[in-house]
């Protein structure tokens, strides 16, 4: 019998069919653009690390700070954050925002992962139009800035 004939029987008995869903993608592969600082940011796709706030963000910091952004199919090629921060050397990783901060660490998120200090910030949608929210990203980005000395 027709699996979709077979289906139809059932449901019209008012037996409920199950179907098998292929697994969740997992949610901690990342898409790493180019660059070549020790600075990593993360934000929630490539579009937004190609906007004007984006680019500013990234010029303040100096070097060649990295944008990053989850692989929405979870492909497993794609490296997890504790492998793009190994492979990549870097000691820096600023997150922008809470919401893909709790999607990327189910629980507490760290201070520090592997070699790198973690900071979180406002996403960059708040950034855009909330001042007291940039200021508070300024003051995270001054701690990663080197000492002028």
């Amino acid at each position: 019998m027709i699996e979709t004939q077979r289906r139809s029987y059932l449901e019209a008995m008012g037996i409920g069919v199950w179907i098998n869903k292929p697994a969740a993608p997992d949610a901690d592969r990342w898409v790493v653009g180019p660059g070549s600082g020790n600075t990593l940011l993360l934000c929630r796709s490539a579009e937004e690390s190609e906007t004007r706030l984006a680019a500013d963000i990234g010029r303040s910091l100096g070097g060649d700070p990295v944008w990053a952004w989850p692989e929405p199919e979870g492909k497993q090629e794609c490296p997890s954050l504790k492998d793009t921060i190994d492979q990549h050397l870097f000691t820096q990783v600023l997150l922008f925002g809470h919401a893909l901060a709790s999607q990327t660490f189910k629980g507490s998120i760290p201070e520090v992962l592997s070699s790198a200090r973690l900071q979180v910030t406002a996403d960059l949608d708040e950034l855009a139009v909330d001042g007291a929210a940039r200021r508070e990203l300024w003051y995270a980005v001054c701690g990663f800035l080197p000492d002028p000395d």
